[in-house]
């Protein structure tokens, strides 16, 4: 407390009736939160003039250090961050705390990371959990313990914000499987095999064709195909699973073209109902690396695996590509009408 006070006569942060004034006031809020008598609005208060406060010292510090090249004690600033934690948590622990306030101290937390540490944010945690489903609110507080770089509070976060958000909580898995790629490559593969089977299928379809993508970079095409053979027994099946996966075999500097066939043919099986593109990008390859004479077969499949509605579609873009084949090949390529 000496110290803080020197420093705040020392730049004229306060006025002498208003350094006064803090002081008392520190005093009667204590007590007050002691005694259990303290009102929302007493605490709301005080933790918004220790804010002030805090950012006219940090703005001080800023000037002084350009004018200077003494060394200046910004202890301060760590004794101004440990109040103003220390308000919050009595805020959380004796009211309700609305969204709008939780979003203000995880900004006051994200501008002051080098003043306190992820241990100190435990009720924080509590209170964002009891706001629930609040996407917004949950991206803030992981992206706040990305700069902490505690790594243990960091998943716990992200955990309880899965187990909240539920099916809205993809945005958290990819600002974490991002974060990781750069800071735990060794941890990715975790995630990304805890997020392929996770019950939520817009996260877990989003997740699977990534897990091949890093299989492949970082572990090869046997392990990747390993992979691929586990992971398309997991319900619901993933069009882009196997797309991704056809992507991968295609990249092979040898290619197989059977392999790359059954793939085809197993996608068009499970997605041709309604997917047009799967038909297509056969017959692109049958075309240009495998067999021409496989075409019409395919041509044929797709006409009578094809909703109604989609067959007419589907003809035009087939037209579309026979005739890109003929401009790139400059061969006379008989269109199918139907």
């Amino acid at each position: 407390m000496d110290r803080e006070n020197e420093f705040l006569k020392k730049y004229n942060i306060l006025k002498w009736d208003e350094f006064t004034e803090l002081n008392n006031d520190r005093i009667s809020v204590n007590e007050k939160i002691t005694n259990k008598v303290i009102t929302k609005h007493e605490l709301l208060s005080q933790f918004r003039v220790e804010l002030s406060l805090l950012n006219a010292c940090k703005h001080k510090i800023k000037d002084e250090l350009e004018k200077t090249d003494d060394v200046i004690d910004t202890q301060i600033l760590v004794s101004l961050c440990k109040r103003i934690t220390y308000l919050f948590d009595h805020m959380h622990i004796l009211f309700s705390i609305e969204v709008e306030l939780l979003s203000c101290y995880i900004n006051f937390c994200l501008d002051n990371t080098l003043c306190i540490n992820a241990e100190q944010l435990d009720i924080l945690l509590d209170a964002v959990s009891c706001t629930g489903d609040n996407q917004t609110i949950w991206i803030q507080l992981l992206k706040l313990h990305l700069k902490l770089n505690n790594l243990d509070k960091l998943m716990k976060v992200f955990h309880e914000g899965v187990r909240l958000l539920k099916n809205n909580s993809l945005p958290l898995w990819k600002i974490l499987i991002r974060h990781l790629k750069r800071r735990r490559p060794d941890m990715v593969q975790t995630i990304l095999e805890e997020g392929s089977i996770i019950s939520y299928e817009n996260i877990s379809m989003e997740i699977r064709p990534k897990y091949l993508e890093w299989c492949i970079e970082f572990k090869g095409i046997d392990f990747t195909r390993t992979q691929f053979i586990k992971l398309i027994l997991l319900k619901p099946a993933c069009c882009k699973l196997y797309l991704t996966m056809i992507a991968i075999e295609y990249e092979e500097s040898d290619i197989d073209v059977e392999i790359i066939r059954k793939l085809f043919d197993a996608t068009c099986t499970l997605f041709g109902s309604d997917n047009i593109k799967v038909w297509i990008e056969y017959i692109r390859f049958e075309h240009i690396d495998g067999s021409q004479k496989l075409k019409r077969s395919i041509f044929n499949k797709a006409l009578w695996k094809l909703e109604t509605n989609l067959k007419d579609i589907f003809m035009d873009e087939y037209n579309n590509l026979e005739r890109e084949f003929r401009s790139d090949l400059g061969n006379e390529v008989i269109t199918i009408d139907d």
